[in-house]
C-alpha cells in the first residue's frame, strides 16, 4: 500500500522537544515568525537576527495532544486576534493557544494548525512597511509551512 505523505509524521514533529527554544521559519522563504517590539502583538514574517522576539519555545499541552508557543522576550503566546477565523492576524496574545501540528509537503516542514479547526498559520502576500503579515488561512490554500529549527 502507498502512503499519501499525509499518514507520515515528518522529521521535525518527532523531534520537537518540549520547553526547548525554536525560530519558526517559513519553508519557501526562510524569514521567520518576529513579534513586534513596538506594540507587542503584531507579528510579521522577517529575516532571522537571532534576537529574542523572534524565537518561540514549544511546550507540550498538559494532556499530549497539541503545543503552545511561548515568544521569549515577551512570555506572550502565538494566537490568533479573537475567534480563529479565515485572514485573522496571528498575534502575541496572554491567552494560550493550543497548536496542531501537522505534515506539509515539504518534508522537513510542519503546518501550524489551531486545534479544532481548519485554520493554519501563512505568510501573506501583502506587503507592507515592516515586511509580510502573518495570518490564518485555510489549509487547503498553501503558504503555511514552517520549519522549527531549534536555536
Amino acid at each position: 500500500m502507498l502512503s499519501n505523505g499525509r499518514d507520515r509524521k515528518p522529521d521535525s514533529a518527532a523531534t520537537l522537544e518540549s520547553g526547548h527554544t525554536y525560530k519558526l521559519s517559513h519553508a519557501r522563504t526562510r524569514a521567520v515568525l518576529d513579534l513586534s517590539m513596538k506594540d507587542w502583538q503584531s507579528i510579521k514574517s522577517a529575516p532571522w537576527d537571532a534576537s529574542d522576539n523572534q524565537k518561540w519555545v514549544a511546550e507540550r499541552v498538559g494532556s499530549g495532544r497539541g503545543w503552545t508557543f511561548r515568544n521569549v522576550a515577551t512570555g506572550l503566546f502565538l494566537g490568533a486576534d479573537g475567534t480563529p477565523r479565515p485572514n485573522a492576524p496571528v498575534i502575541a496574545t496572554r491567552e494560550e493557544t493550543t497548536w496542531d501540528l501537522q505534515p506539509a509537503r515539504e518534508p522537513s516542514a510542519l503546518v501550524l494548525v489551531v486545534t479544532g479547526t481548519r485554520l493554519c498559520v501563512v505568510a501573506d502576500n501583502a506587503h507592507n512597511n515592516s515586511g509580510p503579515s502573518v495570518k490564518l488561512g485555510a489549509l487547503h490554500e498553501g503558504g503555511g509551512e514552517w520549519r522549527l529549527e531549534k536555536v
